[in-house]
């Protein structure tokens, strides 16, 4: 079994979609975006392909241990050829992964991955997931992703989007319980926080979920 993810409705940098992700052009399929960041970078925002595996397992790496620690629980150094079969194994439905690349450096690298997972015990319910790369965080990057994984996951009937967070962090879930998230015990030393949908992206500045993943970038990892 993967390794499950904690707090994994993380944001590293999440701010207004409207000012700090202007699309600047969509393929004709409608797969694949180019959005200008606030910083004048720009990022491709497409599915995950299976040509991505040995980059995903690269880029965990690049991780500091911190970051891995507040993603995962018993984080590994490196990422079995189970895990990543895990985490490259969607289908556009049920299992949703969108990459951003940045276009405009050497190769074009990959520098972030949005994901969902629907639960099979709640079919409108999905654990989601945003994790950028340390070396490229508080560019506006997580919200981009956020809002393109929330129209698909709106697009495929889900209506919650759910994250584990360690009970330790009082300070973070108390917050999380101002903005409206609903916690409730989950695993021993889990709680998990389930957070209802905007309708679509354009509703999500100012909603529930963006001040959920406000607050969850600002105190994540912090002691009470």
């Amino acid at each position: 079994m993967a390794p499950r993810s904690t707090e994994s409705m993380r944001a590293d940098d999440v701010q207004d979609p409207v000012r700090d992700g202007a699309v600047e052009s969509v393929d004709p399929a409608g797969h694949e975006e180019v959005h200008t960041l606030r910083d004048g970078g720009r990022i491709l925002v497409r599915s995950l392909q299976p040509g991505d595996r040995d980059e995903i397992a690269a880029g965990y790496e690049q991780l500091s241990p911190e970051s891995r620690r507040l993603r995962f629980f018993n984080a590994p150094n490196h990422l079995s050829e189970r895990l990543l079969d895990y985490l490259t194994d969607v289908d556009g439905v049920n299992r949703v992964a969108l990459v951003a690349r940045a276009i405009d450096e050497p190769g074009t690298p990959g520098v972030a991955v949005a994901r969902y997972a629907r639960d099979h015990r709640d079919p409108t319910t999905a654990e989601a997931a945003v994790t950028v790369l340390d070396t490229h965080r508080n560019r506006g990057i997580a919200t981009i992703l956020l809002a393109s994984l929330l129209d698909q996951a709106v697009a495929n009937d889900i209506t919650t989007f759910t994250a584990s967070v360690m009970w330790e962090n009082t300070m973070l879930l108390d917050s999380l319980r101002e903005f409206g998230a609903v916690v409730v015990a989950d695993e021993p030393g889990i709680a998990a926080v389930s957070v209802d949908l905007p309708r679509n992206s354009e509703e999500f500045a100012g909603s529930t979920l963006q001040q959920t993943l406000h607050t969850i970038a600002e105190r994540l990892g912090r002691r009470p």
